[in-house]
């Protein structure tokens, strides 16, 4: 039952509003233009429920996974009143509509999110750590520095760094810093220039003789347990496992639980790492053979960025402050899409792909991590990507479509014949089921796996 609630009925609804939508927009453009508009259905056949007004079925369908628009003559333009019988402009506006609208849908998404009361993150972005060589360190940051400004937007938290990085990602960025002076304690800013890099190389760190742990982590600033993840070091603890520390009456005996690593039951019961590695059986924690090469990941700019005095508030904007950060935000969603696509090529990550299935699963992934307010940021990103994905040139999709207008064009009016026009979409709608399906499948084996898709 709760796979139901917080998984399958949100997708449903966010498909069912962004599809209806979507197809709005070829509806009311093609009334606008006298087309006729055969059909307007909810959801895809058979059939629960219609009613005809004017010249227009409209319907109401079994399968809630969207809707549809059917138009007179897609492809024949032998009826005056057919879509295929147009002008090219008029054409390519109905068939660019849909994608237009779910833009339009994503301001609104962002915009009525923003103006809900809810909680969010605020606390100072200090750098915690620069990784030498890095661009960050090129351009002078130091840990310690307070983030005050990204690109000319106002930095309140981690999240709002992160987010303002990956938004500029291989451009130079300004970056405005707060600095304190360790011996005057004087307070000044600095303004540097960074480009942050689509695919950071990780950080090789050669061990040196006489280099343990503690010495590689004071060299690179990278956190002990990220010095023993390099060295390939065992840190975790088998849940279960009793270990004791010394001997007699004052023996402390602990149970490990899951998740325990050698750091942390060490810090929680005040003995050196070293002595909870040995009641483990685990070796030394500390020891790193010398010539050994560590590679450490890091980010786009090379520095760890931690939260200082963090809290959390509730906010909420008046309309019109909601409805200029949505349009940002959208605009924003689009930048990061494209800076997402390039990084693939890039070799900066692997392309996310899924299917509905996979959908379904973050959606339940947005509820229970985030609560259902975040479900309308989750829909805008998703009518955002629908829009993109409409208006490329896949065969039979919108873009598919206008491809053909756009040739026909270039053609100076001679079009391609509607019989190859649509044996080409009748092509593009099997290879696009067959994908569906395979997607399905790996989905379905991820999920069963027990695996998330962004983790």
């Amino acid at each position: 039952m709760d796979v139901i609630t917080s998984n399958i009925l949100p997708f449903l609804g966010i498909i069912v509003v962004l599809v209806v939508v979507h197809e709005l927009g070829h509806y009311v453009t093609a009334k606008l233009f006298g087309i006729r508009v055969l059909e307007f259905g909810i959801g895809y056949p058979p059939r629960v429920w219609a009613f005809k007004r004017g010249e227009t079925e409209y319907s109401l369908n079994i399968l809630p996974l969207g809707g549809f628009v059917r138009l007179l003559g897609e492809e024949d333009p032998s009826d005056p009143r057919s879509l295929a019988a147009q002008p090219p402009l008029p054409r390519l506006i109905v068939m660019g509509s849909g994608a237009f609208m779910n833009f339009v849908l994503a301001i609104f998404l962002f915009s009525l999110a923003l103006m809900i009361p809810r909680e969010v993150p605020v606390g100072q972005a200090v750098i915690a750590q620069v990784v030498p060589d890095s661009p960050a360190a090129k351009a002078g940051l130091k840990p310690g520095d307070v983030i005050e400004e990204i690109d000319g937007r106002k930095i309140e938290s981690v999240s709002e760094a992160s987010y303002n990085i990956r938004l500029n990602l291989g451009e130079k960025t300004e970056i405005v810093v707060r600095r304190t002076d360790p011996i005057s304690r004087e307070v000044s800013t600095e303004t540097v220039q960074v480009t942050p890099r689509w695919a950071p190389p990780p950080y090789e760190y050669a061990v040196q003789p006489g280099d343990d742990v503690d010495a590689v982590s004071q060299k690179t600033g990278f956190d002990r347990d990220t010095v023993r993840q390099a060295a390939g070091i065992e840190t975790k603890l088998p849940a279960g496992k009793e270990l004791v520390f010394g001997s007699g009456e004052e023996a402390i005996h602990y149970e490990t639980r899951e998740g325990d690593t050698v750091e942390i039951v060490a810090r929680m019961l005040r003995v050196s790492d070293e002595e909870v590695a040995a009641a483990a059986g685990l070796p030394d924690p500390t020891t790193l053979q010398p010539g050994t090469t560590l590679r450490f990941a890091q980010g786009a700019t090379g520095i760890r960025i931690g939260a200082q005095y963090p809290y959390t508030e509730t906010r909420s904007e008046d309309p019109w402050t909601a409805l200029k950060k949505g349009w940002r935000s959208t605009f924003d969603a689009l930048k990061l899409a494209r800076n997402e696509v390039y990084s693939w090529f890039k070799g900066g990550t692997r392309a996310p792909v899924s299917g509905p299935i996979g959908i379904a699963q973050v959606t339940g992934e947005v509820v229970r991590e985030a609560g259902w307010k975040s479900l309308m940021d989750f829909a805008a990103l998703l009518s955002i990507n629908l829009a993109i994905l409409n208006i490329l040139p896949l065969p039979m999709l919108d873009g598919g479509r206008m491809a053909f207008v756009l040739i026909e064009i270039l053609r100076r009016g001679r079009r391609i014949a509607p019989a190859k026009e649509a044996l080409v979409h009748f092509v593009g709608m099997a290879a696009l089921l067959i994908l569906v399906v395979v997607l399905s499948y790996f989905d379905i084996a991820r999920i069963v796996r027990g695996e998330e898709l962004f983790r």
